[in-house]
Formats: C-alpha cells, structure tokens, sequence
C-alpha cells in the first residue's frame, strides 16, 4: 500500500512523484492512501496525482483519507504503516565492476522476484560506477518491475547519494563508487554477495587430468596421431603421453595463477 502527499506546487509534486513511480508498479502496490486534498475529490492535483499512479499501475485501488483517517460508515481507522518494508542500503567501492557480468546480473533480477512476503526482492538500483573498459564515471539505474537498465557517462565527478548523510563512507576517500539497493526486508552481506558477481571473477585452479576424464574428442584425436606415426600404434602410450603433456601445461597455469594479485571489490586499495 502506497501513500503518496500532495505538495501545494503542482511542479513540485509531479517532479517529486515521477522518480519513484517504480513503486506503484503492478505486483507491489495494491491499494494508494490519498491523505491531503481529498475532501474535494476533483482538485486538479489529486486528479494529476491519480492520473500520474494510474498510467503506472492500472489496477491498483485509490483510498481517499484525508490526514490519514478512511471514514467508513459510522467507524474509523487509521491506515497503519506501509507493507511491504521498504528498505534502502547504500554500498560504497573502489574497483571496477564487468559490465557485461552486472548487466546480466541486473536484467537476471525480474525473473527472481519472489512474491509475498517479497523478502529479499530487489527494486531499484541507481549509482555511480566504474567498468573495466573505461576510466569514466557511469550513471547506472536499474528498475527491475520495467526490466530497463540505463548507463550514461557523468560529465563531473561523483557526488553522494540521495541521504548518504545518513550513510558512512570511507574516510580514507578512497571509495569514488556507490550503488543504491532498494527493496524488501534486503541484507547488506547479501547486497555486497550480489555485487561481488558483477565484478572480476578470481581464477579457479585446474584440476590435472586423467585417462579417464579426456574426452571422445581428444580420444579420436590420439587415435589418428598415432595412426599417422605408427602402422601399428600401441594406443596406450599415446594416450599417456598426451595426459602428460596436458598435466604439465595444467601445472604451468597454476603456478603463473598462485602469483596473480586478486582484489576483493570492497577492498581498499593500497
């Protein structure tokens, strides 16, 4: 349930609701609270107002209740707080994220939202970032019931989120990226999880091989190796020496990969 207020300036309301019209999307809103100016149910900004919600969310119920208070029949009620909670965490970061990785990640977010009690559903994300392929700054946002991302590149530095004064940031200045979550009942160890999958992945050991993991594959191509060299080839030994051979290669990587520097995205840099 939404509850939207009417501001006196009909600019202002409208440039104040159309940012977060996200909100009253089908699927999470239901029914919208009018508590200001509803005693005249034609004033032209609760019709601006309703028209504004309506053509984001046709199905959803419109309650009149001036300063919070639905008359129905001889009783009254008060409307009680918004369900679901909605909850805004901020996360600050130095390093780069993929871009291809975090625009998989966000256009993955739709077909995993959850339905009620909606915990963990992910909204809305809007930020600042870095990617690997560019030194410039991107204006990231993401609405996830209309499944669009937008990046844009920022003409000036970066600057706070909107109530970051509510939010601690790293006093060494060193974190010049930050996204902004909004959903339901979310965690900030989940949030960073979530984000840690958009950025470089660290490199997995290989394991060595064996005769019996090569595949059918490399099998035909031992076999016609061995036919080109030999009338009579002894396949076993082919296929030894070509486990060997793959082995040390294996071990190869692995060594040049121990010496690889990996940087958690939430690391500070040195």
């Amino acid at each position: 349930m939404g509850r939207p207020s009417l501001d006196n300036d009909h600019g202002a309301c409208c440039s104040a609701l159309k940012p977060n019209c996200w909100f009253y999307s089908s699927g999470l809103v239901s029914n919208v609270v009018f508590t200001s100016h509803t005693t005249e149910q034609r004033h032209p900004l609760l019709l601006q107002l309703q028209n504004l919600i309506r053509a984001a969310n046709p199905t959803a119920a419109f309650i009149l209740a001036e300063n919070g208070i639905v008359t129905r029949y001889e009783g009254k009620f008060d409307t009680g707080s918004v369900f679901p909670l909605m909850v805004q965490i901020c996360v600050w970061f130095g390093r780069p994220l993929e871009k291809t990785r975090f625009v998989a990640k966000c256009k993955a977010i739709q077909s995993s939202i959850k339905p009620s009690p909606f915990s963990g559903n992910i909204y809305h994300i809007l930020g600042k970032v870095k990617f690997s392929d560019s030194e410039r700054i991107m204006e990231v946002c993401h609405n996830t019931l209309a499944n669009s991302l937008s990046i844009v590149p920022v003409l000036e530095g970066p600057t706070p989120p909107p109530d970051s004064r509510s939010i601690a940031q790293d006093s060494s200045g060193q974190q010049e990226c930050y996204l902004v979550f909004i959903g339901c009942s979310l965690k900030e160890d989940g949030v960073k999880d979530w984000l840690r999958q958009s950025a470089k992945q660290k490199p997995q050991r290989k394991a060595l091989k064996t005769r019996g993991m090569l595949t059918q594959q490399e099998i035909r191509n031992i076999h016609a190796q061995a036919l080109f060299l030999n009338e009579r080839p002894v396949m076993d030994q082919f296929m030894n020496d070509y486990v060997e051979e793959a082995n040390r290669e294996i071990e190869r990587y692995n060594r040049e990969l121990e010496q690889q520097e990996y940087h958690d995205l939430f690391e500070q840099k040195p």
